[in-house]
């Protein structure tokens, strides 16, 4: 509540000023924050559009080369001389050592060209054959022997003819050969199926070096290739790998099959996108630091701030200049009404009409000449109505005199026993107190229909007793309000256009009801009649009614009059419910 009163305490001009850098400053600092957000999201998106594409040439690359080894054990398993070579049972050493050469020419024909291979195993229990593309010392003497007791031989074994690929140091048949990738593959004889022996393709990990040295990665990231909870490749130096503590390590190792993140890792933020082979189950995860990203959007972010400041200069100049022309005339304006006030002269005094406020001024000093002629013609007015205000006085004498004189006529027929005379003297007397209503042309249906009784009773002496009265009014509905003198006229014009010309006695039925927010009421009669076409001798009175009724209630309300000949004629009359 102080805030609100301070506010109010405050000039116009720094209220428009505070108006005018709210309003802006407020759309500005939105439209800034969602552009920046907006923005932001939109370089994220694209770095990860971009790693996704680079993850997805690395895929195709590490397809490739897939494809390329199950292509070589596709040719060994199905080389007569590997199928001979391992499936021979005698003992002739010159046939033993013809096939071993006829393999190892076969081996060191298909990876003459693939400078990625290290080595190239098949054996078997009998007979085994390893061929390297360097000058390598054996690990075992026998190496099928000591193959055959790993881990990896069962599972490769029990993948029947299919190819797996090995992240392990169990099976290290050469001595000071790190970092090797092992393919193997059991092989079964061609026409029996049956299992003969072993196939292991050693791959140098430096293939990926040689892979990827063609695929940049723009934002200098980390490129990794992994085996479940190993690393098979890095393209960083392992210190840094080590640098990151086992728990975020198996956040990376915990990688659904694709897609992107932001993680934290040895304290800092990266974004990491992730892609899993199909065949080998590789998973190749590209992790770029988020500090790289952020130079942009640090770079939009002071744009836009910088944007946004000048913004608000303009802003809050602009308001000054505004409001300086708009009070301006507002305080010219504020002298003009001060002397109004104080009802003094206002001359000399003009208002620029280029705005809204010099309109308004120049309006005002007309309103305010044009007032003081109106003074002074209402004091005028005034004196001139206390001169009809007596005149009124004096016309209000004459009724109270002729009603004060009736009760004096009656009082002398109750006298001499003129009983007639008296009743038609207490019903008059009656309609000229109700009908003065004490000054007020709003009287109660209760009133309008004594009124209406009291006239019946006088007519019903004049005319001795022609006629008979039925009236029908509807409980609660006395007390409503209502114009005065609405149904005195249609019970008189019945009886003086309706039972009057008529040879016989007749009746008058009068109704009254209320539908809603309308009162209707109904005076029906049983005399001669009338084309309603032919009503223009007695209409005046109707129409007078009719002017009255939509004066008052409006054009919707009014009377309606229904009559044959002979029959009778009803006039229902409908009016609005007074509050």
């Amino acid at each position: 509540m102080s805030i609100k009163r301070l506010f109010l305490s405050i000039s116009i001009r720094s209220k428009i000023i505070i108006l005018s850098i709210a309003c802006s400053l407020l759309p500005l600092v939105l439209i800034a924050s969602l552009t920046f957000v907006y923005l932001s999201k939109v370089i994220e998106n694209k770095m990860s559009d971009t790693t996704s594409n680079l993850l997805g040439s690395i895929n195709w690359n590490i397809q490739t080369f897939v494809n390329d080894v199950e292509s070589i054990s596709k040719l060994m398993l199905s080389s007569r001389d590997v199928q001979n070579f391992l499936s021979y049972t005698k003992n002739d050493f010159k046939e033993i050592y013809d096939l071993q050469n006829a393999t190892r020419s076969l081996i060191v024909n298909i990876t003459n060209n693939k400078s990625y291979i290290r080595y190239v195993y098949v054996g078997s229990g009998q007979r085994e054959l390893i061929t390297t593309n360097q000058w390598d010392r054996l690990t075992y003497d026998n190496i099928y022997q000591a193959v055959s007791r790993t881990t990896w031989y069962q599972q490769v074994w029990e993948m029947g003819g299919q190819g797996l690929w090995l992240n392990s140091d169990e099976v290290r048949p050469l001595k000071d050969s790190p970092n090797l990738l092992l393919y193997g593959k059991r092989l079964n004889n061609l026409e029996t199926l049956e299992p003969i022996g072993m196939l292991i393709i050693s791959i140098d990990r430096r293939v990926f070096d040689e892979m990827f040295k063609n695929i940049s990665n723009a934002e200098k990231g980390d490129l990794m290739i992994l085996e479940q909870n190993k690393i098979i490749y890095s393209n960083s130096d392992n210190n840094d790998l080590k640098k990151v503590p086992q728990k975020d390590l198996n956040q990376i190792y915990d990688l659904p099959e694709r897609g992107n993140r932001i993680e934290t890792m040895g304290g800092e933020r990266y974004v990491i996108t992730f892609e899993t082979n199909p065949v080998t189950q590789w998973k190749v995860v590209s992790m770029i630091p988020y500090s790289s990203i952020n130079s942009e959007i640090i770079l939009i972010r002071n744009v836009t701030l910088s944007l946004t400041l000048v913004a608000f200069l303009l802003a809050a100049y602009g308001a000054y200049l505004i409001s300086k022309r708009i009070t301006k005339q507002l305080t010219l304006l504020t002298s003009v009404a001060r002397k109004a006030a104080k009802r003094d002269e206002i001359e000399g005094i003009l208002f620029i009409e280029e705005d809204e406020i010099g309109k308004i001024g120049n309006q005002f000093l007309r309103i305010f000449r044009t007032n003081t002629e109106l003074s002074d013609k209402l004091i005028e007015a005034k004196l001139k109505e206390k001169e009809a205000e007596l005149h009124a006085l004096q016309s209000q004498i004459n009724p109270h005199f002729l009603y004060n004189t009736l009760n004096s006529i009656y009082l002398m027929a109750e006298r001499i026993s003129a009983k007639n005379i008296s009743k038609m003297v207490m019903s008059l007397s009656n309609i000229f107190k109700l009908s003065l209503n004490n000054g007020d042309y709003i009287t109660t249906v209760g009133n309008e229909i004594e009124q209406v009784k009291n006239y019946l009773e006088i007519q019903n002496i004049r005319y001795k007793g022609k006629f008979e009265v039925i009236i029908d009014l509807e409980p609660g509905i006395e007390h409503i309000r209502m114009l005065k003198l609405l149904i005195q006229p249609l019970v008189e014009n019945a009886i003086f256009h309706g039972i009057e010309l008529k040879e016989d006695k007749g009746s008058i039925v009068i109704r009254g009801r209320r539908e809603g927010a309308t009162l209707i009421f109904e005076v029906e009669d049983d005399g001669v009649g009338f084309d309603p076409v032919d009503m223009q001798p007695r209409g005046y009175a109707l129409r007078n009614i009719q002017e009255r009724i939509q004066l008052h209630y409006g054009q919707g309300r009014g009377i309606r009059i229904d009559s044959i000949p002979g029959a009778g004629t009803k006039i229902t009359l409908e009016i609005g419910i007074m509050d």
